[in-house]
């Protein structure tokens, strides 16, 4: 330390004297800490000189040499403010006297720089708490309480800390970066003032708070406030709902808001909504597991941030100069710290939310980081934040370049212990150089930078793109191109240059995704006629590049159903819905398409009822097949889901087909019109619809009637006729189903619709054994109450009164080999050991056993087989084969159909297009690939099994 004497700490000691004070009692030590705080900040030696009362405190042995924490600078505040007249003067002369306390220890060198910081930080948390609680007291007394909406409960604030302050490393001059964040909306309780909406209560808060600690008094301000990195910026509101930040962060939140979180902390407010913020924001600012396309984003996202801060600097030598935010300076180091937490927090979560040298220790200690490299970065950025201090100690100013003139050089060469300007800066060249190396070591690497320009910039197809591509799996190189190239054309031509840039930066994720699907050719060509669709082209790129899981999820779906692609094109708003936050987690329920089928009323006014239907339909099939893709519900809990979605649409259905009844048929109408029914049969009845399945259905009405001059079976004929219209009728949107009446009595040859009497009159003196089969299977859907107690009715007499005869069974077995004749090609559902063996087995022990064991008097296959084992009516190993292979079967079925809704149960015969099937059977499975010819194994194993089972069961039956 230097010895001379300054101007200023004459005026220094003059004051002092004045004030009790006999400097010929000062010591050494505290005369040569009193210079340096002279010579090395001429404004804080200034402010004690003028207000001495700020730096007596400090002058006792000792006092200086200790730090103070948290906790009893709360206390010290809490005391000082509670014995002021003027507590707001109290605590803004509590602050100025810690800041020259800590910055006189900082000065001294008397604490590291990292405990400086640490102690700044403290001293920030402890005043912001302190005003917090002023305005929140005073904002009570005017409108009383902030509750919840049902009135349950007190609704709370957080102040969220960001940036330097977030992360305890706070320096002299630093803004502090806050977002306000409440959890319910509601009333306040009202006071002095009527009660306002809690929105008002906690952006009046919020604002008090910023106003408060911004304010400039005789005394100075206490922090520059920064609300800029809350959700929407300047545009979004001040104080934010919890809900409001959970949705707008999965929504919307982007790469640089995801760094912006890292040193998010809660300082003041109610500690257990902090602890909700930061829970909810944890799987945004943090991922569990990153490839290397996560990486590259990543990094380039912070290197074009990291670049976009040099230009704003100016020059080379202006950015040399500048030890911040200049190269090799402090920001690349805390841009190269970020970095390593956003990709590695997930997995370490010992590096999350610390500050910038705790980060580097940690990162060192899990191995992420290079011994070489951590004393370098750590030791660089000691150097460069005490450059930082000393500078902005001079004035106390924000200051980030190095001085030009030798007076300021001299003077921080010599507060940083160095001999001369010119070793001073020879180390700063040094350590700038090493830091710069480490960081473009990093975020500069070849692999890290987007090699795919080319795709978009080159318009002719070359061997290079060729071979690309094909490394990206695609089969038709070619075709792949154009649709690339077009892609990357706006519809838009003022909007051609940010669609070509969007499009570029997910491009590298997009071939990845890509690639990694089932069908990269289908995928790209389902994906090239969705974004056609597509008017706002950039705004979804945006979505896609912001949103690497939505551009994921979406390449699974495409990629393996053209159907459900379809269903995106045909209704744009589903698109919408794949990256709204619990749209996988909803379950179909009545209720669920209920709620939606209001919501869609209210949206599309103009719109018919069953194009309101079809929305509901198309949406939640949308949502089944997404489900089942993806493996979140295996084909039992699909087929479920399907026939629900089909039950609560043929319900719906009755109104408006019966209103236009009512037009001919007014009397009849009013007075018959609600007694018919519809029956579900096959997999509907039995609740096992398939992708792409009809409607087996039969249309009953419960009795014959008459009424001026119309009879119910002219009546229900044409309503039967108007019934299947209203569902096939193909819109823009699609169409609802295709009804399959041939199941019903005389199949094609009879009436539409039957009177109840004559559909049981026909089961019981006409159908033959295939047909009380497939009245097995028969369920009511909806319609006429009295039908479903008749349609029991009925199955018991014909089904369950007594057991089928041997020429039943022999029928039974007849019937199967006649199937498998005509359709025995179709190997997963009627070839031998097929879908139609298990069916037939679930159908024979049910009419076999039902009429003595009612609790297999069931609808579904799956469902039978567990209630017979259950009874022990089949061996509970058989039991677990059949379900398990009529499981793996008619999964492999619905992946094959929902590829075009179509009813397929062929298997490929080209070994490519088999081998498609086969990653899209294996891409939901926990299980490494497997090649088709294992896949075509695991076929034939399953069917040999079921066709072994059928043929013991089925003869042991025979032989009763």
């Amino acid at each position: 330390m230097s010895t001379d004497s300054f101007p200023g700490l004459e005026n220094l000691i003059s004051a002092l004297q004045h004030n009790g004070c006999d400097a010929a009692t000062l010591s050494d030590l505290l005369k040569d800490r009193l210079n340096v705080l002279a010579r090395y900040s001429p404004r804080l030696a200034a402010i004690c000189s003028g207000k001495p009362e700020l730096i007596l405190p400090l002058l006792p042995d000792n006092v200086l040499d200790k730090s103070i924490d948290k906790e009893t600078l709360r206390t010290q505040l809490h005391e000082s403010m509670q014995n002021a007249d003027d507590p707001e003067s109290a605590l803004r002369k509590f602050h100025r006297q810690h800041i020259v306390r800590i910055a006189w220890r900082d000065l001294c060198d008397l604490a590291d720089i990292q405990q400086i910081t640490e102690e700044l930080s403290d001293l920030g948390d402890v005043v912001i708490d302190v005003v917090y609680k002023l305005i929140l007291d005073q904002l009570i007394t005017q409108y009383g309480q902030p509750r919840n909406e049902d009135d349950s409960e007190t609704s709370q604030m957080v102040v969220v800390s960001m940036g330097k302050h977030g992360g305890r490393e706070l320096n002299f001059s630093s803004d502090i970066d806050l977002m306000f964040v409440y959890d319910h909306d509601g009333m306040t309780t009202g006071a002095t003032q009527p009660a306002v909406e809690n929105l008002t209560f906690f952006t009046q808060l919020a604002q008090g708070i910023c106003d408060l600690l911004g304010k400039s008094t005789a005394n100075g301000f206490l922090y520059r406030i920064d609300n800029r990195l809350r959700p929407e910026g300047d545009s979004g509101a001040l104080a934010v709902s919890l809900f409001k930040v959970e949705h707008y962060y999965q929504t919307y939140g982007q790469n640089w808001e995801r760094q912006a979180l890292l040193k998010a902390r809660p300082v003041a407010g109610d500690p257990v909504l902090g602890e909700k913020f930061s829970r909810i924001i944890t799987p945004f600012t943090y991922r569990r597991y990153v490839d290397e396309i996560e990486i590259a984003e990543v990094l380039r996202g912070i290197d074009a941030m990291r670049e976009r801060s040099l230009d704003n600097i100016g020059s080379s030598d202006q950015q040399a100069n500048n030890f911040k935010n200049g190269y090799g300076g402090i920001r690349d180091i805390e841009f190269f710290v970020q970095a390593v937490q956003m990709l590695y927090g997930g997995q370490y979560p010992e590096i999350k939310l610390a500050g910038t040298l705790v980060s580097l220790q940690r990162m060192y200690e899990s191995h992420l980081l290079h011994s070489k490299d951590f004393n370098t970065l750590s030791t660089a950025y000691r150097f460069l934040r005490r450059i930082e201090h000393r500078m902005q100690m001079v004035a106390d100013q924000q200051v980030y370049d190095l001085p030009t003139d030798s007076e300021g050089r001299e003077r921080l060469a010599q507060s940083m212990g160095i001999d001369s300007w010119q070793a001073l800066y020879e180390q700063y060249n040094k350590t700038s150089k090493d830091i710069r190396t480490i960081y473009n070591g990093v975020f500069q690497r070849d692999e890290w930078q987007d090699n795919f320009d080319f795709l978009i910039d080159d318009d002719k197809f070359s061997d290079e793109i060729n071979d690309i591509l094909m490394f990206y799996g695609f089969d038709d190189a070619k075709r792949a191109f154009s649709f690339i190239k077009h892609l990357n054309k706006s519809p838009d031509l003022h909007l051609q240059t940010k669609t070509t840039r969007l499009f570029k930066s997910f491009l590298p994720r997009f071939l990845l995704c890509l690639k990694e699907c089932p069908d990269p050719d289908l995928a790209l060509a389902n994906f090239e006629q969705l974004i056609s669709r597509f008017k706002a082209r950039s705004a979804l790129y945006e979505t896609l590049s912001d949103q690497p899981s939505f551009l994921k999820l979406l390449i699974s779906v495409i990629s393996c159903s053209s159907f459900l692609t379809r269903l995106i094109m045909r209704d744009p708003s589903l698109m919408e819905t794949i990256g709204r936050d619990g749209f996988l987690d909803e379950v179909v329920t009545t209720i669920l398409l209920e709620d939606h089928l209001q919501i869609i009323e209210k949206i599309y006014l103009k719109e018919s009822h069953r194009d309101h239907l079809l929305r509901v339909q198309n949406s939640a099939m949308f949502r089944s097949g997404i489900r089942f893709i993806l493996g979140l519900d295996d084909v039992e809990q699909m087929g479920m889901n399907l026939a629900q979605i089909a039950d609560f649409v043929l319900d719906e259905s009755l109104d408006p087909v019966r209103e236009q009844m009512q037009k001919r048929y007014h009397d009849f109408s009013a007075e018959h019109g609600d007694e018919v029914a519809i029956l579900g049969f096959g997999k509907l009845g039995g609740r096992e619809f398939n992708v792409a399945s009809d409607c087996d259905v039969v249309y009953v009405y419960n009795k014959s009637s008459s009424l001026g001059g119309v009879a119910s079976e002219e009546y229900f004929q044409r309503w039967a006729a108007k019934m299947t219209t209203y569902l096939e009728h193909n819109a823009p949107l699609g169409f609802l189903y295709h009804p399959d009446l041939r199941l019903r009595p005389h199949g094609a040859s009879g009436p539409q619709a039957s009177s109840m009497e004559t559909f049981a009159e026909y089961y019981r003196k006409q159908a033959q054994f295939w047909e009380k089969m497939a009245l097995s299977r028969a369920r009511y859907i909806c319609g006429n109450p009295e039908i479903r107690l008749a349609l029991e009715t009925l199955k018991e007499e014909i089904l369950f009164t007594s057991p089928p005869t041997k020429e039943d069974i022999q029928s039974i077995l007849d019937m199967r080999k006649k199937i498998e004749k005509e359709k025995g090609r179709e190997k997963l559902k009627a070839g031998p050991g097929g879908l139609v063996d298990v069916e037939f087995i679930a159908q024979a022990i049910l009419l076999c056993y039902g009429y003595a064991h009612p609790s297999i008097r069931l609808t579904s296959t799956f469902g039978i087989l567990r209630a017979a084992s259950k009874e022990g009516l089949l061996s509970d190993q058989d039991s677990a084969q059949l379900i398990k292979s009529y499981e793996f079967l008619r999964d492999v079925e619905n992946r094959l159909r929902i590829v075009d809704n179509a009813s397929l149960d062929v298997l490929p015969d080209s070994p490519h297009e088999l081998n498609k099937l086969t990653r899209r059977y294996t891409q939901h499975l926990d299980i490494d690939d497997i090649d088709s010819e294992s896949f075509l194994k695991s076929v034939d194993s399953h069917t040999h099994a079921v066709r072994e089972i059928y043929d013991r069961i089925l003869n042991e039956l025979l032989d009763r």
